[in-house]
């Protein structure tokens, strides 16, 4: 049985070793996000990041994405930085094979700052998705969803992303401070285009996601 597998998984191009392997990158967001970036509505005590919570996974699992209604999980780390349904989706997806790791970092209780984090990849677990709140927000969070570390040259050595601010479409909030008032139904996933994060030049970036391969 073992050699009909492997005979299929080198049929397809695939190496029975090459599978098994996993290599590690860095993960470094540098948030730039700051009164001095961001000026309009700025809040009088300041911004923070959630801690972070993200995922190994193949093509098949998607965290979040533009016009996409937002998991519980994603909902919760939107609206309160909480990421325990985020988690109990990504162990479901465990078991269902579509996530292979799951991960966490500390946030940042004072913006501008960094949030990193250690991560495995393998080559059929190749994408990386994670996400933070921007905080205080109704429903505000940074992240990537579906970043590719592997293209068919190999692994990348440096992938440099820009983070920007979306909404999660879950409540009704148009400012740092707003009340809770959830959408009913909820709206889809799309990127903030108020003055928070638009000016005159376009969208302003929250940050920068950078992946460095270690081994």
């Amino acid at each position: 049985m073992i050699r009909v597998v492997s005979i299929l998984l080198l049929t397809l191009g695939f190496s029975p070793l090459a599978l098994a392997e996993e290599v590690r990158y860095q993960l470094d967001l540098d948030i730039s996000w700051s009164g001095d970036t961001h000026p309009h509505d700025w809040p009088a005590n300041g911004g923070h990041m959630s801690g972070l919570i993200g995922a190994t996974h193949h093509g098949r699992y998607v965290m979040f994405a533009d016009g996409n209604t937002a998991s519980s999980g994603v909902k919760s780390v939107a609206e309160r930085g909480r990421q325990r349904i985020l988690r109990a989706e990504l162990d479901e997806a465990i078991e269902r094979k579509r996530v292979k790791h799951v991960f966490e970092a500390n946030g940042i209780k004072q913006v501008p700052g960094r949030i990193s984090a250690t991560i495995a990849v393998s080559e059929t677990h190749a994408r990386v998705s994670f996400v933070t709140m921007i905080a205080p927000s109704p429903d505000w969070f940074t992240g990537l969803a579906g970043v590719k570390l592997r293209n068919d040259a190999g692994w990348r050595d440096k992938a440099v992303h820009v983070l920007w601010a979306w909404d999660a479409g879950t409540d009704r909030g148009q400012s740092y401070a707003s009340d809770n008032d959830a959408n009913q139904p909820a709206e889809s996933i799309r990127l903030v285009a108020s003055p928070h994060f638009l000016d005159n030049t376009g969208l302003k970036q929250v940050g920068t996601a950078t992946f460095t391969r270690i081994d």
